[in-house]
């Protein structure tokens, strides 16, 4: 770089690769720890919930040196064919746009115009101050190069000179900076993945003694799968050959229900034993520490626990779903995630204009089955003899439905078309409700080739693990957090109503020994009973207990509490903004009541529904005006005022 001049360096001297490279790794170094800096006040200061892995750390500034010094090869490329136009001033400009571009798109609610302009304008001062005082500006890049240790053999390269016009300019070669960047980033990286190693190692270290023949737990869960689409649960496709070869290993429940149609405060009722009205998840809420959790308890008898998770929406640490795990694995390392990690990437892979128009609705950070497996497998197989509880969690139902092949034309399926919104973890079609017929059926039919995909790949998990005579000692459960909704009701998605699509879920148990094999048990049942039950099965005893009740009731002969008998199964969800004003979680909060036959459902507005589901198992007649109906509303009426008073009392 030019160090002399009184305001203008020469074109050609900017159009010399290694001078761009150099702007171009000062620029994007700095960005990135600027946005780095930024998401830690976010988090540290202000107490907000970022959704984004520790590794953006190190993922951020390396997706920004990478996004810069591909702009300055297209800057060098121009300047090879356009001399004059690449010059100090037009170099600065760019990168400094691109730096306050990517901070200023970092705060919500910023419209696209007003970001361009106010990057536009900070890069067009930017450069007429360094225009005016270049000397000043080598200066100040040099030392801050130097303090992030790119610069290397400081002695070497001062005696390095290279004439230009107006002044001259240490010369760096590009493999020192390329491998000084490298060095750097690489150092951030070893940081935060040593903190994390660290961080497992003293727990590991606190850990009680164990019996080396305590079993292990292995909590399976098939995030968006609905019991009324699996083969298992007598749907017409073939869905789920492995869970039906599975199913005759122990117990499987035809009426288990979550206790929320999505995915915070369901998997939150099945750690803690809490219902959601109980526990803090919610929409914006994590998971607090007023309840302890599974993973907690367990490890509180020498239990190693470790969590892999495939949806980084809101099983991410930052919902506090980690809580008690040793190792917990969510983000991945992977090319898709480096994009995310910088705002920029953030941005582009959530507009909707380009990814249509690209016909790419891929989530670039989604973890497969595959990948979910080979995760949990690689790490059972450093483990030593401690048991272990694993919770995997599988995201491959989940929207958008994009099964890898041949599951993608398993059922029928052709490629997704139409309009799809999109977010850095997530995508969706728009406007469901306006499908047509034929519409509707290419997405359930993608749906059921994920369904089938997930399933050939727990056939894969099961068979390796069978193979390490793992199986022989473990309890298994499998469930899902909540289902999904094709036009039911008018209604697409979860989390918007609380009909029987969203909440009846699968539901095996399997346990060598202590469950029997072969076993349907017909009576409701609700996941917030899964603590309770997988102490009872361990035979664990002391404090804490969960809340919930043992379903080991069910096959053991044992008789049910006396509240058990006549209190209903209770699911709920929160009023949830930007959704249709039609749908029911848009009117406010509901609850709902399942008490064979019967399914109650008291919607936001007051409005209430009555299923008999013996009769009417697709809710499609809803019984609240019939006479018999009305007493029978009243009966639930009572007993949600019961269940909601006695929580009134315990807090």
């Amino acid at each position: 770089m030019n160090a002399g001049g009184a305001g203008h360096t020469p074109s050609a001297a900017y159009g010399q690769p290694t001078r761009l490279l150099i702007l171009a790794v000062w620029f994007g170094l700095l960005t990135g720890l600027a946005e780095v800096c930024a998401l830690a006040i976010k988090r540290f200061v202000l107490r907000r919930t970022v959704a984004l892995s520790w590794k953006v750390v190190w993922m951020g500034p390396l997706a920004n040196v990478i996004l810069f010094t591909l702009v300055g090869l297209i800057l060098f490329l121009v300047a090879r064919r356009w001399s004059k136009i690449v010059s100090l001033r037009v170099a600065i400009f760019v990168f400094a746009f691109l730096g306050y571009l990517s901070l200023l798109v970092m705060i919500p609610r910023l419209h696209l115009s007003a970001l361009l302009v106010l990057a536009a304008g900070l890069a067009m001062q930017t450069a007429r101050i360094v225009g005016a005082h270049p000397a000043q500006f080598h200066a100040l890049a040099g030392r801050s190069l130097r303090a992030l240790a790119i610069f290397r053999g400081r002695s070497q390269q001062h005696g390095r000179r290279e004439g230009e016009q107006g002044g001259a300019t240490p010369v760096v070669s590009r493999r020192q900076i390329l491998l000084s960047t490298g060095t750097t980033i690489a150092g951030l990286a070893v940081g935060v993945h040593g903190w994390q190693e660290l961080a497992e190692r003293r727990a590991l270290g606190k850990l009680p003694p164990a019996s080396p023949e305590a079993p292990n737990v292995l909590l399976i869960v098939l995030d968006t799968v609905r019991a009324q689409s699996l083969s298992l649960y007598g749907y017409a496709r073939p869905t789920t050959p492995e869970l039906e070869r599975w199913a005759k290993r122990g117990v499987m429940f035809e009426r288990a229900v979550s206790t929320a149609p999505w995915t915070l405060p369901s998997h939150a009722s099945m750690f803690t034993g809490c219902l959601p009205y109980e526990h803090s998840a919610d929409w914006s809420t994590p998971l607090d520490t007023t309840h302890p959790t599974l993973a907690e308890v367990l490890g509180a008898h020498g239990y190693l626990s470790a969590g892999f998770v495939a949806n980084l929406i809101y099983c991410n640490y930052a919902r506090g779903l980690n809580r008690g795990f040793i190792y917990y694995e969510d983000y991945p390392t992977s090319p898709g995630q480096v994009i995310l990690s910088s705002s920029l990437g953030r941005a582009v892979a959530s507009n909707n204009t380009l990814r249509n128009a690209l016909g790419y609705h891929e989530v670039l950070n989604r973890k497969t089955a595959a990948d979910v497996n080979t995760d949990f497998l690689r790490w059972l197989s450093h483990q030593g003899r401690r048991p272990f509880f694993v919770f995997l969690n599988y995201m491959d139902a989940h929207e958008p439905y994009l099964p890898p092949g041949p599951f993608d034309v398993q059922f029928g399926h052709q490629r997704p078309r139409g309009h799809f919104w999109h977010s850095p973890v997530d995508a969706g079609r728009m406007d469901k409700w306006k499908m047509s017929a034929q519409e509707l059926q290419v997405e359930r039919d993608a749906y059921d080739g994920a369904i089938a995909y997930l399933d050939h790949h727990l056939g894969r998990l099961f068979a390796g693990l069978e193979k390490g005579g793992v199986l022989e000692k473990t309890l298994v459960i499998i469930t899902s957090d909540h289902g999904e909704e094709f036009g039911e009701h008018g209604l697409f998605g979860h989390g918007v109503s609380l009909y029987l699509p969203s909440l009846h879920v699968p539901l095996l148990i399997s346990f060598p020994s202590r469950v029997p094999a072969g076993t349907r048990v017909r009576e409701p049942v609700s996941l917030r009973d899964l603590p309770a039950t997988v102490l009872d099965l361990l035979k664990l005893e002391g404090r804490p207990r969960f809340p919930g009740n043992s379903l080991v009731r069910h096959w053991n002969g044992t008789s049910a509490p006396a509240s058990l008998v006549t209190e209903p199964l209770l699911s709920e969800v929160n009023f949830a903004p930007n959704n249709p004003e039609w749908y029911p979680v848009s009117k406010g909060n509901m609850k709902s009541l399942i008490a064979q036959p019967y399914h109650y459902i008291k919607n936001g507005d007051g409005r209430e529904e009555l299923y008999d589901l013996e009769k009417d198992p697709f809710e499609r007649h809803d019984l609240a005006r019939a006479e018999e109906g009305r007493r029978t509303i009243e009966r639930f009426r009572a007993s949600l005022e019961t269940m909601l008073a006695r929580n009134r009392v315990s807090s």
